[in-house]
């Protein structure tokens, strides 16, 4: 990055600089590999005694924090090294060079606006329009009739099938498949009749789809992501699904068809919600939960079947209680030794 006083930091970030020393930053790092010229931040939730022995050159610092190092004051720390690291990240252009490559293949009906970048071996199919400034890496694919907005990201090696809709400012990392056929079939006397999906995916605004995401089109109509949504890598979102706007899914979490997500709705790791399901606005899902019903706004649920947090967890508590509660009803019924081991699976 390039080298910034400490002041010039602060300004940035609408900071206050803390002390008299205003050191050069030359990079940024964690409390734990932060070296000399790097600046780290203590966030809200840390004790500044996780400072001892480091060796940054300075700290980002909230309101309640008092440190030594030289620092900058801000009201959020880590939103201000968020802004920082912009810094360092790789010049588009180096990434997405800024031209159509020769080894890319494009239709003379593609329609394609000022400034896009389409990388080597990347194929658009008939009738394409990509608009201004988007960008394509490597053998992405656009399959034909498909729309992708301004401004957008498509990293290598994504799959975009035909007649998929993109709005703009939209990211896409590497992997993902966008408009693959949703699961549908109709079991018969003769085997398993394929139902055609003919559908699309209307992924909105600013929505950012992790690598190796697969997104269903719809059987009709469409399977839309909400404006602002995040989809963490290895996500599945079946058929006719739709996603509200600003939800985040993390890794390997699946929403199976025609189940619908309202708006900032937070689902942890390994969710798994059931297919027809409707879960409402702000609803907060915990890692590893399964979604087998209906869910209200405002909900926080964990467990499978999921519950409400506080149901979840003493139920959890009781669970881990019932080898000794079995081993006591065995004692009052006067049963032989060893029964209630058996049924709770443990050696004698």
């Amino acid at each position: 990055m390039q080298a910034l006083n400490l002041s010039e930091v602060a300004s940035r970030v609408g900071g206050k600089l803390v002390g008299g020393e205003d050191p050069v930053i030359t990079g940024l790092a964690s409390i734990d590999d932060a070296g000399p010229g790097d600046l780290t931040f203590v966030n809200r939730h840390s004790r500044t005694d996780a400072l001892d022995g480091c060796g940054a050159a300075a700290v980002l610092v909230g309101p309640e924090h008092e440190v030594e190092l030289p620092a900058v004051r801000v009201d959020d720390p880590y939103g201000a090294f968020a802004t920082l690291l912009e810094l360092l990240q790789t010049d588009p252009d180096r990434l997405f060079p800024p031209l159509v490559h020769a080894t890319a293949v494009v239709p003379a009906d593609a329609v394609l606006g000022q400034g896009v970048a389409i990388g080597p071996y990347s194929v658009l199919g008939a009738g394409v329009v990509i608009g201004a400034g988007t960008r394509l890496g490597a053998h992405v694919i656009l399959g034909c009739d498909s729309v992708v907005g301004k401004d957008c990201l498509i990293h290598s090696g994504v799959t975009v099938r035909e007649g998929i809709l993109i709005g703009d400012r939209v990211i896409v990392h590497s992997g993902a498949v966008i408009g693959s056929d949703g699961f549908g079939y109709l079991p018969g006397p003769e085997g398993i009749r394929k139902v055609p999906q003919v559908g699309i995916v209307e992924i909105q605004d600013q929505v950012e789809v992790g690598a190796n995401v697969c997104i269903d089109r719809a059987t009709t109509g469409r399977t839309v992501i909400g404006a602002g949504t995040k989809i963490d890598n290895q996500v599945q979102i079946g058929h006719n699904v739709i996603l509200g706007k600003h939800c985040s899914l993390s890794a390997q979490t699946g929403i199976a068809g025609s189940s619908q997500l309202g708006d900032r709705v937070i689902a942890g790791g390994q969710v798994g919600v059931g297919d027809h399901i409707r879960i409402g606005a702000d609803v907060r899902i915990g890692g590893q939960s399964g979604i087998i019903g209906d869910v209200p706004d405002g909900k926080t649920l964990f467990g499978t079947p999921a519950l409400e947090r506080g149901e979840s967890f003493r139920l959890q508590a009781f669970l881990r209680k019932l080898p000794d509660l079995l081993q006591r009803v065995d004692r009052l019924e006067g049963s032989s030794p060893g029964s209630a081991a058996a049924r709770t699976g443990e050696e004698e």
